[in-house]
């Protein structure tokens, strides 16, 4: 029997980003300085936009408001340069503004703060790129910054065809969850589990999941950014544009779409992310592998392992991300993962179709984080399917005996929720 593994990796570090902006091979470039604060308290304005208007040439002021923006000599004088910070007014200025200006006195450029009402003429003229950068610089105000111990309940599962279930698992499991700040890792582990594998259904190719406890994690994209590349990085990658508010339980929310520059080779994304009016938290991201036209291609970023006589497409790879809010502060609360692919032998034309789908939702956290003994600690390369006998317990489901994978997860937690109750009433705080 010939088997695949198929390896959801992290998405914000399984592709080597290897571009960079055309402007740094060019050589004959000039250097504008400037230092952008607030007009009314004099504050600095962290990851302001500097874009030279007309053309995908921009930047970004640091943590000190201070930016040092490179273009090319043949720019013509009157040129614009527009900075701009959402909640601001923004400013242009002709390159002649910069003429005096140096690393070591930069241009002063002061914006105007203005009320963010979110009718339509205001919302259309937010700088989609600003929104971005603001809504990840307020990460540390809108996000734990301690160590949390959560709960959650996870499912996968792996179908071939439209109805053929080869794999079902579920688990309970401890998270202990780093802070939004600095680069400690999550740690996971297995409290109870149970599952089923199908080999009768999978013909001459079977197919296990590698590591998806661990992606599932990963995919916080607050904690992970960004999409195939990093924060700062992303507008060499992404082209972002305001599509409108969304109210979502009476809260306006911004819609701040992405999609692949034209120009980018590699294979990222497209999607939509929902930061909420006020504090600029990102409350939803959704989206998925911009595929068109490069599904083999797509498919060396998930095959593991596999016979070279075997081909595979991937048709649709799609994430959901959720945070919830709690007494000010937003939580990973909930992720999902679709992944389709097709799979072939080598000059045959007879297709294999398998879907692949993760979900996990958090049930309950807590402060101080939560100790996971190293045995029931799940690494990036487990395969649950492998790991899951060890965590069996009959007793422990009470009245939800079988594994229902038409049922939505929510529907299965409050099933569950006595039991959950029990486990986060018993669970240990770390150390």
């Amino acid at each position: 029997m010939c088997r695949i593994k198929i390896k959801l990796a992290v998405i914000a570090f399984f592709m080597a980003m290897t571009l960079t902006l055309p402007l740094t091979a060019q050589e004959n470039v000039i250097t504008l300085y400037g230092k952008v604060t607030d007009s009314a308290s004099g504050e600095a304005l962290f990851f302001s936009s500097v874009n030279l208007d007309g053309t995908r040439i921009s930047n970004i002021s640091n943590s000190e408001g201070i930016f040092s923006f490179k273009i090319p000599s043949s720019t013509p004088e009157d040129a614009s340069i527009v900075v701009s910070h959402l909640g601001y007014l923004s400013k242009t200025l002709k390159i002649s503004d910069f003429n005096e200006a140096n690393s070591e006195k930069p241009l002063a450029i002061a914006l105007l703060p203005v009320s963010l009402k979110l009718n339509p003429s205001v919302v259309r003229s937010v700088d989609a790129e600003a929104l971005f950068q603001s809504a990840f610089y307020r990460v540390k105000e809108n996000y734990p910054q301690e160590k949390l111990g959560m709960t959650a309940f996870y499912r996968e599962m792996i179908k071939k065809g439209a109805n053929r279930y080869l794999v079902l698992n579920e688990a309970v499991l401890d998270i202990d969850k780093a802070p939004y700040s600095g680069y400690s890792l999550d740690k996971v582990g297995i409290y109870k589990g149970r599952g089923t594998i199908n080999y009768e259904s999978s013909d001459t190719l079977f197919v296990k999941l590698q590591g998806g406890v661990n992606t599932a994690l990963n995919l916080d994209v607050v904690k992970n950014p960004f999409i195939g590349t990093t924060v700062i990085d992303a507008e060499r990658f992404y082209d972002f544009s305001v599509e409108g508010v969304s109210t979502i339980d009476e809260r306006s929310f911004f819609m701040l779409g992405f999609n692949t520059k034209a120009d980018v080779e590699d294979i990222l994304f497209k999607g939509r992310m929902y930061i909420e009016s006020e504090s600029l938290a990102i409350a939803r991201i959704e989206f998925e592998m911009d595929l068109e036209g490069r599904e083999e291609e797509a498919a060396r970023f998930f095959i593991v392992r596999s016979s070279p006589k075997m081909r595979y497409e991937v048709t649709k790879a799609a994430y959901v991300i959720n945070y919830k809010e709690f007494e000010g502060l937003w939580y990973y609360d909930y992720c999902s993962v679709d992944v389709d692919f097709v799979a072939r032998k080598q000059h045959s034309l007879f297709r294999r179709n398998f879907s692949i789908k993760e979900e996990m939702v958090m049930t309950d956290h807590k402060s101080g984080g939560i100790a996971i003994e190293p045995a029931s600690r799940l690494k990036f390369k487990d395969i649950l399917s492998d790991r899951i006998a060890d965590y069996e317990d009959d007793g422990f489901w009470e009245d939800y005996n079988i594994i229902e994978p038409d049922k939505s997860i929510d529907d299965i937690v409050k099933r569950i929720i006595r039991q959950l109750n029990r486990r986060q009433r018993q669970a240990p705080s770390a150390p």
